[in-house]
């Protein structure tokens, strides 16, 4: 019996998870600006990239995403209104910037605060 309790609650905390997701909305504009440019956000949310005049793209510090009309092939600075969403689930802080206006240390940038 408490190998199934525990199974139970398991799955109900992965779905308290799963329900508490939020998206959120990040802008790259056409003023060379991210708005918001800093975020905070829990662990498991999705940010949307969206892109609303320029040529723009968003670049991780660390590279573990580049993405413009997608995150694959398509990564470099486009002036399509392109938009695209990702799910972080790593604690901690990530820089970001447009590799068009920015780079590691100034520019067009931004930072994400991922929360447990």
């Amino acid at each position: 019996m408490l190998p199934a309790l525990s199974l139970a609650c398991t799955v109900a905390l992965l779905f308290a998870q799963v329900a508490r997701a939020a998206v959120y909305v990040v802008t790259a504009n056409p003023d060379m600006t991210f708005t918001p440019a800093d975020i905070t956000i829990h662990q498991g949310d999705v940010i949307r990239f969206e892109n609303a005049g320029g040529l723009h793209n968003v670049h991780a510090d660390d590279g573990s995403f580049v993405c413009s009309l997608d995150c694959n092939l398509h990564n470099a600075p486009n002036a399509s209104p392109w938009r695209v969403s990702r799910v972080f689930t790593r604690v901690g802080t990530i820089g970001y910037y447009c590799e068009q206006h920015g780079d590691l240390t100034g520019g067009m940038r931004g930072s994400i605060t991922v929360l447990d």
